[in-house]
């Protein structure tokens, strides 16, 4: 759900879960690790690999851009004593994601992934 609203979809985890003040609460006081986060990081490349995500360059390096600064913000927000904004928006800003749509780019026939 929330992945759905970062890439352009329904603002479905912001009504239903709460959005960024939400996460936030799940991250803070957690002392993530480097590794772990590293760990995270994988794992969401390895899911939008089986997903199927687009993996045409300029989609990837928005998709790997955009995880790596939120989770470079949640490893900062779950240290002891961070320091963390209280509200932000879950989706990317805009221009942040190419020109076309996730639809868009699994949806042309053909079209490498």
């Amino acid at each position: 759900m929330w992945l759905g609203e970062v890439l352009g979809g329904p603002d479905d985890y912001t009504r239903r879960r709460g959005g960024y003040p939400q996460t936030l609460a799940h991250h803070v006081g957690k002392a993530i690790t480097e590794q772990q986060r590293r760990r995270w990081v994988n794992l969401l490349l390895d899911a939008a690999d089986e997903a199927g995500l687009p993996g045409d360059p300029e989609f990837r390096a928005a998709f790997v851009g955009y995880i790596e600064w939120g989770t470079r913000l949640a490893l900062h927000n779950s240290q002891p004593g961070a320091v963390t904004a209280a509200h932000a928006p879950c989706r990317a800003g805009a221009g942040a994601w190419p020109r076309r749509t996730v639809a868009e780019h699994t949806a042309t026939p053909g079209r490498p992934r």
